[in-house]
């Protein structure tokens, strides 16, 4: 269709022809004119199955299209390669998904720019309005064949690094048939809490020699942050969170599948469709459950007062005093990370730590060592009940120090076959586990780097950092901050008035999965079982849910928390690396 000479997209093109660079501001100096629904009507087209991409004109520098969406229609994630873009609302309003951002929404009138190669980005109509937007390339988009609106079909709930990983292996497997749908209501994709924090503060517990999202390369995440002359360092949370983002790019500019992000909290699931709590249900042909850890939260210390912060949100923890007295609730690698934010700040009060039994995290070795794994055979020697199994531990740790070797190089010996002793206890033994023996086994397990806790040690030698067993028995809000009394673990209560409380507390384990509302409808529907330990659903060891008649779902996988009824130890990026890996060979088998 020729564009009438004299109307204002004629004009659009005469810009665009007179100018010398187009790149993406003269894009949006080209769109911002008055553009208006009646210039676009020859142009404007909708398909009832997806959104539609209407070329308006093009020549060897440009191309302009009008794109038309229903309520609830969306693109996938794209990029734009080497071509530079703007767009202008029409009609409606946009909301857009850009990886490692928040989402944006666009209203009426307004031109966006996107610069070309940098953006990795979704287009949806959320609203129940038709969208249209108008589109300039520079140079024009490579002409594809039309690619099918469906193809086989994946839905990951969850958008944590768990779900980031399931999309990862998915999408590098998978051929140019595969569509995954990535389920999300928070604000970030492949970062969760852990990774979308900004303070360099705020670090991992695992050295980056450990982190790579693809066990096949281990030293991928090494090289992305540049410590290749130090591979144990234990780098930032959130260049990690922005690693997982730039790998998720990867796999969309890669072209192999297309991957589509939908907001919504899943309220019920099975191998063949997940339900959303606005009604909205998506069709699959296999569903991956990657819905991470809940947070464990102490009635006394739900509390909305402003005195009462998460650890995670930087912004609050920074408008803490200055001096005065802070409560910590929990003594985990998080309480650590806070330490050290107050430490950077300036803070030059007193701090009192409180966990149920006041243990801090160990160090790890400085420097880090490798462990020569425990034998299979000696592994599959161990005692099978959790009494037995604590005595050999013990007694395993005392030989291999009289040998020379640290502690910690003793427990990690056992990290290999974690999974396999967990599965080999009862189900009395694991609720014997996380009652009496999780607490002490963590603070060996998940460490500390070992300049944390030397802060620590040095705020208590000064005497203004304590550490108390106990909980929390009650909080009352002030007008200067909050008022707690702690239950001691000697039956002792402390009294106390703080200026402000910080919550780190760890995650729920016992029934907290169960009590979702996307597991309680698996539950009743007999799509999944519970644990007979109380510790979530049933799944084996791929983590295919297993259903009320005891069969494991070959469509239907959990991936992350959700499995540590099973293997326990299923929350860290290398195990959930390891499984996703495992995952994605078990849904698309006939890829490479």
């Amino acid at each position: 269709m020729t564009l009438p000479e004299g109307s204002r997209l004629h004009a659009l093109a005469e810009t665009l022809d007179a100018a010398p660079n187009l790149d993406a501001d003269a894009l949006v100096q080209a769109l911002s004119g008055s553009i208006t629904f009646d210039d676009v009507v020859p142009w404007v087209r909708f398909d009832a199955a997806n959104y539609r991409r209407n070329l308006v004109a093009r020549t060897d520098r440009w191309e302009i299209r009008l794109m038309c969406w229903r309520p609830g229609q969306s693109t996938s994630l794209h990029p734009h390669g080497d071509s530079a873009c703007a767009f202008r609302i029409i009609r409606g309003s946009a909301t857009e998904t850009r990886l490692g951002d928040r989402d944006r929404v666009w209203t009426q009138g307004e031109v966006v720019r996107e610069p070309n190669g940098a953006v990795v980005h979704q287009m949806a109509n959320r609203e129940m309005d038709a969208l249209i937007t108008l589109h300039v390339y520079s140079p024009p988009l490579p002409v594809d064949a039309p690619s099918p609106a469906r193809g086989h079909e994946v839905v990951v709930v969850g958008g944590g690094f768990a779900g980031a990983a399931a999309v990862w292996h998915l999408m590098a497997r998978g051929d140019a048939a595969l569509r995954v749908t990535w389920i999300e209501a928070g604000p970030w994709l492949g970062r969760g809490i852990a990774y979308g924090v900004e303070s360099p503060l705020y670090r991992l517990n695992v050295p980056a020699s450990r982190m790579s999202i693809d066990p096949a390369q281990p030293n991928d995440f090494v090289r992305f942050a540049g410590v290749e002359q130090a591979p144990t360092t234990f780098c930032a949370r959130s260049v990690y969170g922005q690693y997982v983002t730039q790998r998720i790019r990867d796999a969309v500019s890669r072209g192999r599948g297309k991957l589509r992000v939908v907001r919504g909290v899943a309220v019920d699931a099975s191998a063949r469709c997940v339900r959303l709590a606005d009604g909205r249900v998506f069709d699959a042909q296999a569903v991956v459950l990657a819905t991470g850890l809940a947070p464990r939260i102490e009635s006394a210390a739900s509390s909305s007062a402003p005195s009462v912060v998460d650890a995670w949100d930087e912004a609050l923890l920074a408008g803490l005093p200055r001096a005065g007295h802070l409560l910590v609730l929990g003594a985990g690698l998080t309480a650590l990370d806070v330490v050290a934010f107050l430490d950077a700040r300036g803070f030059e009060g007193r701090v009192t730590i409180v966990s149920r039994r006041g243990l801090l995290p160990l160090p790890h070795l400085n420097p880090l060592r490798a462990a020569p794994p425990l034998s299979d055979e000696a592994a599959a020697a161990l005692p099978t009940d959790l009494r037995g199994l604590v005595r050999w531990v013990r007694a395993h740790v005392r030989a291999q120090q009289a040998a020379g070797q640290p502690w910690q190089v003793a427990i990690d010996m056992l990290r290999p076959h974690l999974g396999a002793i967990w599965r080999r206890l009862s189900p009395r033994d694991k609720q014997r586990f996380v009652r009496r023996v999780r607490p002490y086994w963590d603070v060996a397990r998940h460490r500390a780097p070992a300049d944390a806790l030397t802060l620590v040690d040095r705020w208590r030698d000064a005497g203004r950092l304590r550490v108390l067993a106990g909980r929390i028995e009650t909080t009352e809000a002030t007008a200067t901050g909050v008022d707690v009394v702690v239950r001691l673990r000697s039956g002792q209560c402390l009294a106390d008035h703080y200026d402000a409380l910080v919550r780190c507390v760890g995650p729920a384990i016992e029934g907290s999965d169960l009590e979702t509302p996307l597991v309680r409808a698996m539950l009743a529907r007999g799509v999944a079982q519970r644990d007979p330990a109380g510790l979530g659903i049933v799944t084996d060891a791929i983590g295919r849910v297993v259903d009320a008649q005891g069969r494991p779902s070959p469509r239907l996988l959990a991936l992350g928390a959700l499995q540590r009824a099973e293997g326990w130890e299923t929350t860290s990026v290398p195990e959930i690396a390891a499984a996703a890996r495992t995952l994605a060979a078990e849904l698309l088998p006939e890829a490479p």
